[in-house]
């Protein structure tokens, strides 16, 4: 699926200072206190059904890459648009693994499916990179908890892959293993290729959330905890989620 846009920030990890305990003799000790870090996460309190993950939001660099993102807006944007994703490649690459044909292995010697982790999402299978394993699993809690006056159960899941279905340069977050489609048929992409785009849900004047079964709150919990959804993109996308947060503040 194509894809596309919110913030950058950089990981922000704690520093501690700390200092060894002082003698009788020595006085009352000066305690350092450390410099508050900036984070990507967001400030409202997550629920404590899904306590294990900070709530963030999608750096908006990665949404930026999509190519989506820039090939209508014309040629100087769509060469922006280079720059954009060389260094979203970058990136993933050093969190997720070297995908052949993109980047440098000299990032991360790693492939992202040798990273990969057989999961259940609501009882269906469905194979991720282990890093974002546990975010998947906070979302499903808190679908749980949210959603249900909404009732839903998926059938087909698909997340890592080994091929890049992309063909204009941009490398899909499925070969990263952070991208999961959610029952396909049921919640199309009406802007895609064939046969996509000739689903019969897409053959109507209804908005993406009457041709989709898929409630929107899931696609609101997705979104707590830094997943972006491809129905805001101009092909709406609407089975396709995927990680673009920090994986270093996931867990609480």
């Amino acid at each position: 699926m194509a894809q596309a846009a919110v913030i950058a920030t950089s990981s922000a990890r704690a520093v501690s200072t700390g200092s060894a305990a002082a003698s009788p003799s020595a006085g009352p000790q000066k305690t350092e206190t450390p410099t508050p870090q900036l984070t990507n996460t967001l400030a409202e309190p997550p629920s404590p059904h899904a306590s294990r993950c900070n709530q963030q939001k999608p750096q908006a660099f990665l949404v930026a890459a999509h190519f989506d993102s820039h090939h209508a807006l014309g040629l100087e944007k769509q060469k922006e648009w280079a720059g954009v994703l060389a260094a979203a490649v970058r990136y993933r690459t050093k969190e997720y693994g070297y995908v052949e044909g993109f980047g440098s292995k000299a990032w991360n010697f790693r492939t992202p499916f040798e990273q990969v982790k057989n999961v259940t999402f609501f009882g269906v299978p469905v194979r991720i990179h282990e890093r974002v394993a546990g975010v998947l699993a906070c979302v499903e809690t808190e679908i749980r908890a949210r959603c249900a006056d909404y009732p839903y159960q998926p059938a087909v899941l698909s997340g890592a892959r080994v091929r890049n279905t992309y063909l204009n340069g941009e490398v899909s977050n499925h070969v990263y293993g952070i991208a999961i489609d959610i029952d396909p048929m049921r919640n199309p992409c009406c802007g895609c290729v064939e046969p996509w785009r000739s689903n019969p849900r897409c053959l109507n004047d209804k908005s993406k959330f009457e041709r989709m079964d898929m409630p929107k709150c899931w696609v609101e919990q997705f979104e707590r905890f830094g997943f972006y959804w491809l129905g805001h993109d101009r092909i709406e996308d609407t089975m396709h989620f995927e990680f673009l947060a920090d994986p270093n503040q996931i867990a609480r």
